[in-house]
């Protein structure tokens, strides 16, 4: 059996009966919640708003609505809105989700790192060398905040409220506690009716930032520390390698973000010291009060000793208690690392500290360690306490910072900058007119010696001044917090040899990197490839990269060079089959050119949450990497609203990192064979024809981007206060210029789904597939399967009658018939291809769990678009009540909730 379906696989019948259980719990759970927001509302607002509510919802037809002034259409989307998010609350809490989650990989169950290191043991393969894989693992979710999170945290507080309440009630509660239990949910649902829904103004950085540490704060550390703590043993190891860290991109990617600059790192750097610090903070002050240990029923070591030492205590009831002491002094060592980090005591301190803070994080886990072998000496394994073992493990994975920042800046930003100081400096008085070989040139030269270019008596532009800013807090930040407080510089648009050096010559002049003979980075690099061209162009920029001076100096040492692959941009430049064929062919070839270099591949995946942005289960992706491509060290972008859902609480964070760490670790084992030259060949033609398919219509057909405006929300959603960063990269309408979230946003909301699966049927045609090469192709191989699957969820989630009334707000009727007929034509074409491959009879058949969640949430989200629909054409029609904009974005909201996804 091919390694990637070797993944103990379900009995159908049993997720059959599971996914009609589970039906049955999500009704009840949701009948609850739609009586509570109807009881809410006739609290609140009376007894005819409720009805009005109740009559909106039990509407026919597609457009009901048309007879509602703005303030009845704003009341009814804010009901529907709420009514959205509740029935995704209700999946929630019945456990649909989790099972849909589970037979979208085709009911595989979820791989996890003890399960994956138990199959390599039963699969003959020894401990020491589980064990190296284990040390060679490196995974990360990386998180990002583009502007793809539609609720507000007051929102999101209030679901985790109504989430906790739904669970509990599962529970055979006592008439007295039921019925306390149903008020309380009441007063959540009602909190919620009063809760504004959407933002009044653009959210800054500052609130993005805030916003992420709190998921991170809640649920990510304690799932991560727990974790580890499972983890410990594995392979008979004592200790877990660093297997598992986390990343960001805030106060780090300023990659078309005016508000990203050197006070934003600053910032971000300082909000997570404070946050883990605290965390520490918090876990010394549980450890103190567990180990009373007194010295006259118990010796210590003498380092513990010698700490408790170091902390006299005013206090004569604790003179015997050297574990106390020793913990105070530790304390005291960790608010001076607060003081010097952030310029506050940790939460708790009765005021500042006058102690020496630890130089660095290893210092603080040693300390603890004593407290560790003392307790083992002299009471047992069993005094040591899990909270003590998981607070070591927490200070090893997060030490002072936390979160990994990467940088994040375009190439052509890069290029301007390096222009004006090559300029200034009197070496290239126009280094943008150059070709690439004289551009290599001159920035090699410059790379050869010591030298900075800049100078402090010259004055450059704004721009200059700002990256030259950020890299020398990049720099600071190196001094302060450590070397891992910083992890990668990505290039956006990379896409030459040029690209990558002259980020290197910018380093230089913070002293980020040094030139000369010993050439040294403080910072990974890690170009980004992001259209077709460029994933096309990306395994010869890095042949070239790897064969120059420099990248054997910095990359030797590290012996990896990361790359980033973009799904998004090459989604929307080529369409969903062409980005996904075209990414598995560039991690493939870049994998062979890094090995021929000397170095391994580091894959860096630029995921979002939406299939038209690489998202579907991220695990069955791992398991569908390249045969070429061994995954031991891989990162990917966790984005927008997917951060809340998939780490909002402790049990969902723990569950998405060990699946991912797991399904790396199997991936990375795996042997390599070759798929087959026409298997292949066949991928290629397949490629080839669905990019052609896809760009005849949404580039070549001059009327399909005014269809676009006019038949999705798209200019609503440009104006949403839903992120800090703007829709487009410049003030055109352009397609090639807008961002690639609110593009996938705008075909999910107008249920088309089109970045998800437009061109797979043309590209099957002009590819000359038969059918059953198709099912040849769905049954064998990794990357192919992966893709109908991810696809076919796309297409069960599309809706056509629906997506045909959008069409129709595009004022030119004829070339709009045109157009839609294309998408339809398409479209059944598509349905009836995968369907066939697999040899089913109708969409999702084989995964009736996932089936039924796409059913129940596109009735259940109907209204929204009906009464969306509604409120574009009014919107079209030149009606500007702010009130009827508002309503536009309740709609958004709803809709984006159940559907559980923007872009």
């Amino acid at each position: 059996m091919e390694a990637s379906r070797d993944l103990s696989r379900l009995d159908p019948l049993n997720l059959a009966e599971d996914a009609a259980d589970t039906a049955r719990e999500v009704r009840r759970q949701a009948q609850l919640l739609s009586e509570l927001l109807n009881e809410a509302i006739a609290y609140l607002d009376g007894e005819e708003a409720a009805a009005q509510v109740r009559a909106g919802r039990a509407a026919e037809g597609l457009r009901p609505y048309g007879g509602l002034d703005a303030g009845e259409a704003e009341f009814l989307a804010r009901a529907f809105a709420c009514d959205a998010l509740l029935e995704n609350l209700a999946e929630e809490v019945a456990g649909r989700r989790k099972l849909a989650e589970t037979q979208a990989t085709g009911g595989a169950r979820a791989v996890t790192l003890r399960g994956a290191v138990e199959s390599l043991a039963r699969a003959g393969r020894s401990e020491r060398d589980i064990a190296e894989a284990l040390s060679r693992l490196r995974v990360a979710p990386v998180f990002t905040a583009h502007p793809t999170e539609v609720r507000r945290r007051a929102v999101v507080d209030r679901e985790a409220e109504i989430t906790r309440l739904m669970a509990l009630r599962r529970h055979r509660l006592p008439p007295a506690l039921e019925a306390e239990a149903r008020e309380a949910l009441f007063r959540e649902v009602a909190l919620l009716w009063r809760t504004r829904l959407n933002r009044p103004e653009k959210i800054s950085v500052a609130d993005e930032i805030r916003n992420v540490l709190s998921v991170v704060r809640q649920s990510v550390l304690p799932a991560v520390a727990s974790l580890y703590a499972d983890w410990q043993g594995l392979a008979g190891q004592a200790e877990t390698p660093p297997v598992l860290s986390l990343g960001s991109w805030l106060g780090g990617d300023r990659d078309g973000h005016p508000g990203v600059d050197a006070a934003a790192l600053n910032r971000a750097l300082e909000s997570q010291a404070r946050v883990i610090c605290d965390f520490y903070a918090g876990e010394l002050r549980a450890l103190w009060r567990d180990l009373a240990i007194s010295s006259s029923f118990s010796q210590v070591s003498p380092g513990l000793a010698e700490l408790g030492e170091a902390m006299p205590d005013p206090s004569p009831h604790r003179r015997d208690e050297p574990y106390r002491l020793a913990l105070e002094e530790i304390y005291d060592r960790l608010n001076a690392v607060s003081q010097k980090l952030t310029g506050q005591p940790v939460a708790f301190a009765l005021g500042p500290s006058e102690a020496e803070p630890y130089a660095e994080p290893e210092a603080f886990a040693e300390d603890l360690r004593q407290v560790v072998e003392s307790l083992v000496r002299h009471g047992g394994e069993r005094l040591v306490g899990r909270r003590l073992r998981r607070l070591i493990l927490a200070v090893e994975a997060f030490g002072f910072h936390l979160l990994t920042i990467d940088l994040r800046q375009n190439a052509d930003v890069h290029d301007r900058v390096v222009a004006e100081l090559l300029a200034r400096a009197g070496v290239e008085a126009d280094y943008e007119a150059l070709g690439e070989d004289a551009r290599v040139a001159v920035l090699s030269r410059e790379l050869e010696h010591e030298r900075p270019l800049r100078s402090p008596y010259i004055d450059y532009t704004a721009e200059t001044d700002r990256e030259l800013a950020i890299l020398d807090a990049a720099a600071r930040a190196l001094d302060l917090f450590g070397p891992k407080a910083l992890g990668a510089y990505v290039i956006s648009k990379a896409a030459d040899l040029s690209d990558i050096l002259a980020l290197l010559v910018l380093m230089k002049q913070a002293g980020l990197a040094r030139g000369g003979a010993h050439i040294q980075t403080r910072i990974r690099i890690a170009p980004l490839f992001e259209t077709i061209s460029d994933l096309e162009h990306a395994p010869g920029v890095i042949r070239r990269w790897l064969a120059t001076p420099a990248a054997r100096a910095i990359v030797g040492e590290a012996g990896f060079q990361e790359v980033m692959l973009g799904y998004s941009d090459s989604n929307k430049d080529g369409g969903y089959i062409a980005s996904r064929l075209h990414v598995a062919r560039a991690a493939s070839e870049l994998s062979t050119a890094c090995l021929e270099n000397g170095a391994a591949l580091q894959i860096f995946h630029g995921r979002g949450g939406s299939i038209g942005r690489g998202g579907g289960p991220a695990a069955a992706s791992v398991m569908a990497q390249p045969f070429e491509v061994i995954p031991s060290r891989m990162r990917w972008t966790e984005q927008g609203e997917m951060i809340s859902r998939r780490y909002g609480d402790e049990e969902s964070a723990r569950r998405r990192m060990d699946e991912l760490v797991g399904a790396v670790l199997a991936a990375g084992a795996r042997q390599q064979i070759s798929p087959g030259d026409e298997h292949a060949g066949r991928l290629a033609r397949l490629r080839d024809g669905a990019f052609a398919a896809y760009r005849a219509l949404v580039y070549d057909n001059r009327a399909f981007e005014d269809f676009f405006w006019s038949a999705t929300p798209i200019a609503e959603i440009a104006e949403l206060n839903i992120g800090s960063r703007p829709a487009s990269r410049t003030k055109s309408r352009r397609i090639e210029d807008l961002r690639a979230i609110p593009w996938v946003f705008s075909w999910t909301q107008s249920r088309f789904m089109l970045p998800g699966w437009f061109g797979f049927a043309g590209g099957v045609e002009r590819a000359g597939l038969s059918r059953s090469e198709l099912a040849e192709m769905a049954h064998v191989g990794r990357i192919f399967p992966a893709l109908l699957s991810d696809m076919e969820l796309a297409l069960a989630q599309a809706d056509m009658e629906l997506s045909s009334e959008y069409a129709a707000l595009f004022p030119d009727r004829e070339a709009g018939r045109a157009i839609m007929d294309t998408i339809r034509a398409e479209y059944e074409k598509a349905c009836e291809l995968a369907i066939g491959a697999r040899r089913g009879s109708r969409l999702l058949d084989d995964r009736p769990a996932l089936a039924e969640w796409v059913a129940v949430a596109s009735e259940s989200i109907a209204p929204l678009n009906r009464l969306q629909l509604e409120l574009l054409a009014r919107r079209r029609r030149g009606e500007d009540d702010p009130r009827l904009k508002r309503a536009v974005e309740f709609t958004v909201a709803g809709i984006s909730a159940g559907l559980r996804g923007t872009g």
